[in-house]
Parts: structure tokens; C-alpha cells; sequence
């Protein structure tokens, strides 16, 4: 097996940054909030605030160079639409809730809609097409982690991507999510696109956690370290993109010790199978409990 960077919890290494930030909120809505312009709350955000944007129509074209989330939410009128335009000048930005309609008011394709200069995060958005998306960079079209969803009768849970006006997948299993990926181009791939519109699934408002972010190398197995202790019956889960990750070995290695009931750690080695962008969610949990003792989550950015 080739060499492998070993990534322990706690420790921060060339290849790992803790991303840590104590987030504000904000509210943006036409009537009663300290905001009713989006750029503003933007312009006086600080990076990794949130901002709530409550129902309405926003005419603006937004541009922003800060880290910041947007997150719409339905407050009784629909999901808030955006009609105009976000132009992420950097890294880090984060859009999800929203109806984005373009400058025309009409969702028509080819009016550069979102205009990526840099890297964004965006899911759980009606968009009218690949025609829409103006890109310089790559970007993330999933939510970071599962998300648990009611879709038609079912209660589900998975990583949710966007529904896209002209995607032509199916859906044979029913779940909400297509079967194959909306390919926007090489670099920029929504694996879990929406069949149908935002607004036929029911989610909770689900805050996605701070993440640890590990810079791989296609083809190289990197490894992730945990300690645990199985004699509890707790054990770590891993979820991941088997796109763009394929789990090597998953093992428990125990520490060096005669004592009964000793810990160790918990070694999970993932290989990257193509360049992209993705997350590793780990929960540690009973498997007979529906309670979660601890969780884990590392951002990985795979390079060619």
C-alpha cells in the first residue's frame, strides 16, 4: 500500500485546517427585520455569519468575496427568490433555500444566474439550468452531510443536491433524488439532484457543523483516526461519496495494553477515485441506539 498521511483527532497537520468561527445570524425580509436588502446584510456580515433571507422577492444582483451562508427559509409565502443575480468573488460562500429566478423574473436559462469566481457551496435551490451557472471555479452542488427529508409519503435521509429545471434523470427507487448526476461540466457535478422542485420536500432546518478539511491527492490513500472503544458498544460509522472516495479497510487497533476493556482507535483509509470536492461524516453511536455519542466531519478537496 502506498504511504498515507495519518490524520488524528485533534491534531491540526499541513494537510488539515480546523475551520472554527462562532457565527452571527441575521434576518433579511421586505417588512420588520434589521435588513431588507440581502447585499446590505451581506455588506456588514462578518465571515461565517448566517443569514436568513424569510420569504419575499429580492431584485438585486448580489456579490460577495466573504464566507458567509445564505440560507432561505419559507416563512408562509414560498421559498424567497432571488431575481437577479450572486457573483461569489471567493471561496466559501454557501446559498441554499432559495428559488433563483434570474434578472428576468422567469428562470429562463442563459442569464449567468450564479457567476462562480470562486468556490461556493449551494443545495437545496430551483435552478433553471447548466445554461444558468457562469463558472470559473469548482464548486460543491450537495449539502455536506445526509439530511433527514420527507418526500410523498416517506421519511428519508440523504445528501441533497438541487432540482434542476432541465435534468432528464430518473428516479426508479422514488426517493426524491435522482439516479444519475447532473454533469453542469468536468468539474462541477451535482450527484444527488432533486426530481422534483424544493418545495415537494418537507426538511428541519439542519445547521451543517464546522468541518476539518483534509487536501488529498488522487490515487492516494489518506487515513482518518478516531479513538473509540468497542468493549462499550459504541463504534464509529463513516458516510461518504462513493464517487469520489472508496473505503480501503476499516479496522480497530487496539491500544498497546494488558488492561480490560483498554480503547484504541478506530482507522478508516479512503482513496480518492477522481478530483473534486466532498465530505467524510462519522457518527459514533450504539448500533441498536438511535443516539449519536459523537460526530466527526472532514471536508476533503482531492487534486489531480
Amino acid at each position: 500500500m502506498a504511504d498515507y498521511k495519518r490524520l488524528f483527532t485533534g491534531t491540526v497537520t499541513a494537510f488539515m485546517v480546523l475551520l472554527m468561527a462562532a457565527a452571527g445570524e441575521t434576518r433579511v425580509c421586505p417588512d420588520g427585520c434589521e435588513y431588507a436588502s440581502i447585499q446590505a446584510a451581506i455588506d456588514s456580515a462578518s465571515p461565517d455569519d448566517e443569514i436568513m433571507v424569510e420569504s419575499g422577492i429580492y431584485a438585486e444582483n448580489l456579490i460577495t468575496g466573504k464566507a458567509v451562508m445564505l440560507q432561505g427559509l419559507d416563512t408562509g409565502n414560498g421559498k424567497p427568490v432571488l431575481g437577479g443575480s450572486i457573483t461569489a468573488a471567493s471561496d466559501g460562500l454557501d446559498v441554499h433555500g432559495f428559488e433563483l429566478t434570474g434578472p428576468n423574473g422567469n428562470g429562463t436559462e442563459n442569464s449567468c444566474i450564479l457567476n462562480m469566481v470562486g468556490s461556493i457551496r449551494i443545495y437545496l435551490n430551483n435552478i433553471p439550468g447548466s445554461g444558468s451557472v457562469c463558472r470559473e471555479s469548482s464548486g460543491f452542488w450537495n449539502s455536506s452531510q445526509p439530511v433527514s427529508y420527507q418526500f410523498e409519503s416517506k421519511i428519508l435521509r440523504s445528501r441533497m443536491g438541487n432540482y434542476w429545471a432541465d435534468y432528464a434523470g430518473e428516479d426508479k427507487n422514488r426517493d426524491g433524488i435522482g439516479d444519475e448526476p447532473k454533469v453542469i461540466d468536468e468539474k462541477n457535478v451535482d450527484y444527488y439532484p432533486l426530481i422534483q422542485p424544493v418545495e415537494s420536500y418537507r426538511t428541519s432546518r439542519e445547521k451543517e457543523d464546522r468541518m476539518e478539511t483534509i487536501k488529498a491527492r488522487l490515487n492516494e490513500p489518506f487515513t482518518i483516526e478516531l479513538n473509540s472503544n468497542p468493549t462499550t458498544g459504541y463504534n464509529w460509522y463513516a458516510d461518504y461519496d462513493y464517487h469520489l472516495l472508496n473505503l480501503e479497510d476499516e479496522r480497530f487497533e487496539k491500544e498497546p495494553t494488558k488492561a480490560l476493556g483498554a480503547g484504541g482507535r478506530s482507522v478508516f483509509i479512503f482513496k480518492p477515485l477522481k478530483p473534486g470536492k466532498t465530505t467524510v461524516s462519522l457518527v459514533y453511536r450504539r448500533p441498536w441506539e438511535n443516539i449519536v455519542a459523537d460526530t466527526r466531519t472532514y471536508h476533503v478537496e482531492i487534486q489531480s
